[in-house]
Parts: structure tokens; sequence; C-alpha cells
């Protein structure tokens, strides 16, 4: 069967189903652009903005009611070497230290080339943010999973601040935002993708698109991609939007994925459905441990060793511990959300260690010698004390589409499709085996404008 076939009677399948569709109607809306981007997070807006700043005609579509993806849902934070900042702390740090430690972390997956794009673009990717409109706090931290002090922290909560500047700047470019437009498939003509079929507003269009970049994140939130491609992950919680239903289009198109059975999970710290609450964000002054008192994994620790080791202690009830001085650097989102769980009675607080142990019911002794003899920056030391029981929720998903340098996607060949790009959660060789903590959102923007840039010459290099 052709790819023509094929993507035309997927198309009939999905009509058939009853979206909204009426069969009386002959034809479906056209219309046309340069540049097609699917998703709207921080990848999708990066490479619209990109291209329109190149003189491209562009549509964003987006399956929500409101842009924004996971990147809202994000803690926000941006890994980039910046020594100006660094130095103030007395940290060294460089673009080649951020590759060294990128490649540490994938452990022998995915594409070096992708991540040396990423450390060495992520400084001046930083800059094109703040020149947007983004503005950070005049500091770094040592996020969760982050392996060191280089996480720039916007000023407004979590990822507003990206997805309100880089939203009105596409706005100011020109480029057509379509909200509540929901990607069912590829138009495909011979060998060659040509646009994508949409539902929009009750009624099915055919986009016909010089280019299409793919940005429409990764499965968290689809828990039959996760069985089929994650059969061993047992646990149902997650904190992702994604829902991979352009990731697999575009595997069942013929692309090329790998990686697809490499989940980040993140030690949440509730089950209510609307919010968790999340005080392991940062490295300094947090306690892991069980119902034995015992730590039983660093806390420093990359993000796979931790989730593995959450997992290890299997019924054994687990816990993160923060003192206040956590809590007063968390964004006022993250603060507001704990506080909804401590009323709902699944975070505790006390005005010491000892009490909030009662409250949990671990033993002290443990936690006691550990913060005697260790160095307490390690420790929480400002009263009151808090604790969250930890559950492993899925927070990201490292397999996806492979790109090259270009963000070109490629072909179970390997060969790149010249008019097809993808950016962002929905690729997966650029981290590999684990991603550092504040590496999303540097992936999610470098690689999305060089998506945008790439996507645009592309399209300009084709007749009118």
């Amino acid at each position: 069967m052709t790819m023509k076939r094929r993507a035309l009677n997927s198309f009939l399948a999905f009509f058939s189903l009853g979206f909204g569709f009426s069969p009386s109607i002959a034809e479906a809306a056209v219309t046309s652009c340069d540049v097609l981007v699917v998703g709207s997070g921080a990848a999708g807006l990066s490479a619209a903005l990109e291209a329109a700043d190149a003189g491209c005609k562009v549509i964003l579509l987006e399956k929500e009611a409101f842009v924004g993806g996971d990147t809202l849902r994000s803690g926000g934070f941006y890994n980039a070497p910046d020594p100006k900042i660094q130095e103030l702390i007395h940290v060294t740090d460089s673009p080649e230290f951020f590759y060294q430690q990128l490649e540490e972390s994938a452990n022998g997956k995915g594409d070096p080339a992708l991540r040396k794009i990423l450390a060495y673009n992520s400084v001046d990717t930083l800059e094109w943010l703040k020149q947007q409109g983004v503005v950070f706090e005049e500091r770094v931290f040592q996020i969760y999973g982050s392996k060191h002090p280089r996480s720039h922290k916007p000023s407004l909560i979590s990822g507003t601040s990206y997805i309100q500047k880089l939203s009105e700047a596409c706005l100011q470019r020109g480029v057509k935002i379509m909200t509540g437009s929901y990607f069912s498939d590829f138009i495909v003509e011979g060998s060659n993708v040509i646009g994508a079929f949409v539902e929009h507003q009750g009624m099915r269009q055919q986009i016909y698109a010089k280019t299409i970049v793919l940005a429409a994140g990764g499965f968290g939130n689809n828990p039959e991609m996760v069985k089929r491609y994650v059969p061993s992950l047992k646990f149902v919680f997650s904190d992702s939007r994604g829902h991979g239903s352009v990731l697999q289009k575009a595997i069942d198109l013929g692309l090329k994925a790998e990686n697809m059975d490499i989940v980040e999970c993140v030690p949440e710290g509730s089950f209510l459905d609307q919010f968790s609450a999340r005080i392991y964000v940062f490295v300094k002054n947090t306690l892991f441990v069980n119902e034995n008192g015992e730590r039983f994994v660093d806390e420093a620790a990359q993000r796979n060793v931790i989730s593995k080791a959450l997992i290890a202690q299997g019924d054994k009830r687990c816990y993160t511990i923060v003192g206040s001085e956590n809590i007063s650097k968390m964004g006022k989102d993250l603060r507001k959300n704990l506080y909804r769980a401590y009323f709902a009675g699944q975070v505790w607080k006390a005005n010491t260690l000892e009490e909030l142990c009662e409250i949990i019911e671990i033993p002290f002794a443990p936690i006691k010698a550990y913060v005697e003899q260790g160095d307490s920056s390690k420790t929480p030391s400002e009263a009151p004390f808090w604790a969250v029981r930890m559950y492993p929720w899925i927070h990201y998903t490292l397999g996806g589409l492979s790109i090259n340098t270009d963000a070109n996607c490629l072909t179970t060949s390997g060969q790149p499709v010249p008019n097809l790009f993808a950016a962002g959660q929905i690729t997966g060789n650029v981290h590999g085996e684990n991603r550092l903590g504040g590496c999303g959102l540097t992936d999610a923007f470098v690689f999305g404008r060089i998506a945008g840039q790439n996507a645009a010459k592309f399209a300009k290099s084709l007749p009118h």
C-alpha cells in the first residue's frame, strides 16, 4: 500500500469514527502556508517565531484551547553556563564541561553531536530568550538531577513567561495560532508529505505546507502508549500533558524513532488530580528517606538513579523532607500547590525534625545521626520542616523521533526528510538514557530554533 493510500485510509477511518464530521461534507476547508508547526510549547513557539522572522507564512497548531503544553507545567528552569553569575558563587563552568556532563548522563545512547549543539547553543539561546522579553533572576540554582549549578529561573512562575513572551512575539510576526486544532494525519502525495489533516472548531481542514515542524511533545499521559513501549512500568501517575498521538502518526508514517522504552519518572509529592506538591526542586538541604528513616539514595544523583532507587523501595513509604530555606526559594505556583496538598492532608510540617518524624511515623534516630555527622548544606536546617510522600510519576518520555543536527526527521534507514523537522520532547536521540534536570527546556528552545530556521530555509528554497 502506498504512503498516500495509507494516509487517505487513515483519514477516512478517522472521519468515520464520528469526530463531529458529517458525511455530507464533500470537501474539507483548505489553506496553505510555508511552515506548519504542530505543538505550542517551548519548541513549537521557538520554531514558529524563527520561521516567521525568516519571512515565512507560519501556521501553528495546538490541540488544547490554550498555548503552552508541558512548558506551562514545567519548573521553568533553563540550563546554560553563565560565568558572570556563577563566579559570584565560586562555580566554574563552560559549554565543554556542560557537554561532558551530558555525555556521562546519556550513557552511550542518543547522538553526541546533538548534545554538543545543546551545550554550546544554550548560552546564545538564553540571550535570545532575554531579547524576547523573558526576565531571569540574577542567580543560578542546582536543581534536582542537574549535576551542576547552572539552572536559570524566570522571574514569573514556572514556564509562564516563556509562553507569554514567545506567543506575543509570534502574533506580532503574523503567525496564525490555531488552538483547539487536532492533528489527525499527514497528507501524503507519492512519497512526499505535503501537509496535514486537521480538525478545528468542528470542521475538518486540509493544511498544505512546504515544511512541517513536529513539536507536539511526548507520550507520558497516554497509558496505552506507555504500556506498549514500556510494559515493565507498573505505576500510573503522570504530570505530563503529552498524549503522543502526533508521535505515533509519525512513526506509522515510517519515520525513525529510538529509545521509546526510556521514561523519566520523578518523585512527585501527592496524588491529587489537578496538582502535585513538589518540594524536591533543589538539591541542597533535602533528604530522601524511607519509612525506616534511612536515606535510600543520594539526593544529588541523576534522575534515573533516583527513580530506580525509589522504585526499588517497593511498598515502603518514602518521603522528601526539606526546611523552610527551600520552600522560600520555590515559585509561587509550587508553594500554592504545596499548601493545597497540606490542607488536603498529603503534606506535613512541624517545628522540629523529631516532631515531623513522629507525625509521619518514621524513626528519628537515623535522621538525627545523619544530620549530626553530615554536611549542614545537605540537610534541612530552617523550621518549620516539611515532609511529602514520594510517588513515582511519569514526567518525561525520553524516546521519540530521531533527528539530525539540522533537526530534520530521519527515515528508518537514517536518511533525512528534507521538509520534516522535529524538536522538543517528541524527539528521542538528544538526552540518551537520562535527562539532566533543567535540560528539557534547553533542548526544546535550542532545537526549536534550529528546526524553525532550517524549515524556513528549505521552504524559501522551493519555487512559489
